[in-house]
């Protein structure tokens, strides 16, 4: 649960944004909304134990712990990279600026109900508790402090089927190695004098060439291009597997022009560092 402080600063973000794009500050706008999306990250971060990365390998992070969905993710990274813009490029679009509003104000409403305090919780802490009199409640009390019950009548029947299962498979006899079907073995008797034996060597008909074994291969997961010039649009991670909790091999400064191989997937990309294949995150290239 995000602490007061965090939600206040949440709170007055997506206000502040509303004043600014009121007086057309959409470069400003676009930066209280990335500082308002950094609060809610780590506001999540926190609460999923998430310490290590920067603001897009924590968004990456809480859609793989199944902490925000898949739209809230895409909804995340487009606003982050409509405010590095506004931070790094001074890129002042009012499009974009109302754009990252509405991401904003949707992902707000949805943020709100799993983070915000009851503002009567202190009021109803202070009163005392009632007595309840009532002798129906009093009974439902009791029920609730006794959940070996709850656990005896759910857990038992499945110990007995269990058990029951074990039986039968014991009781079963198993089926005597004698009445398997073996393979006749078949032995051919050496000749007495190999000698006199002609050596017939198998031919090879002219119009025809040994059929070659085949050979499985497993197809590999990327897909290769020539390779091609990209750069980065922030300081970026190159990594050795495709995937968030991979070894970091270097961590690419913002503009790094980078020769892409080819695509691994819809999320990562191959590229070659030091004469070998690397993976750094697609969203974060740019032509």
């Amino acid at each position: 649960m995000a602490d007061v402080g965090t939600w206040d600063k949440i709170q007055q973000g997506v206000k502040e944004m509303e004043r600014l794009l009121s007086k057309k500050q959409n470069n400003l706008a676009m930066i209280k909304a990335r500082q308002t999306l950094e609060y809610m990250v780590k506001s999540l971060a926190e609460k999923a134990c998430i310490v290590e990365g920067d603001m897009a390998d924590m968004i990456d992070q809480l859609y793989e712990g199944r902490w925000i969905d898949k739209t809230t993710r895409d909804h995340y990274h487009k606003l982050r990279i409509i405010g590095n813009k506004a931070v790094h490029e001074g890129h002042d679009s009012s499009s974009d600026a109302n754009l990252a509003y509405h991401i904003l104000s949707m992902e707000f409403q949805t943020f709100a109900p799993r983070n915000r305090r009851p503002q009567n919780r202190t009021a109803n802490a202070a009163s005392p508790a009632r007595p309840k009199a009532d002798g129906s409640n009093r009974k439902r009390a009791k029920r609730r402090k006794s959940p070996v019950k709850d656990f005896m009548r759910i857990f038992i029947p499945i110990i007995i089927i269990l058990l029951l299962i074990i039986l039968i498979r014991m009781l079963i006899p198993k089926a005597p190695e004698e009445n398997q079907p073996t393979q006749p073995q078949t032995t051919i008797a050496a000749p007495e004098n190999p000698t006199d034996q002609p050596t017939i060597e198998p031919t090879i008909p002219s119009n025809e060439t040994p059929a070659e074994s085949p050979v499985e291969t497993t197809a590999p997961p990327e897909t290769t291009t020539a390779p091609r010039v990209y750069k980065t649009t922030e300081t970026l991670n190159v990594r050795a597997e495709p995937s968030t909790t991979a070894r970091i091999l270097v961590q690419l400064a913002p503009d790094t022009e980078v020769n892409v191989m080819g695509i691994y997937d819809e999320k990562w990309t191959i590229i070659n560092y030091d004469g070998q294949d690397a993976y750094v995150a697609t969203a974060y290239l740019t032509q």
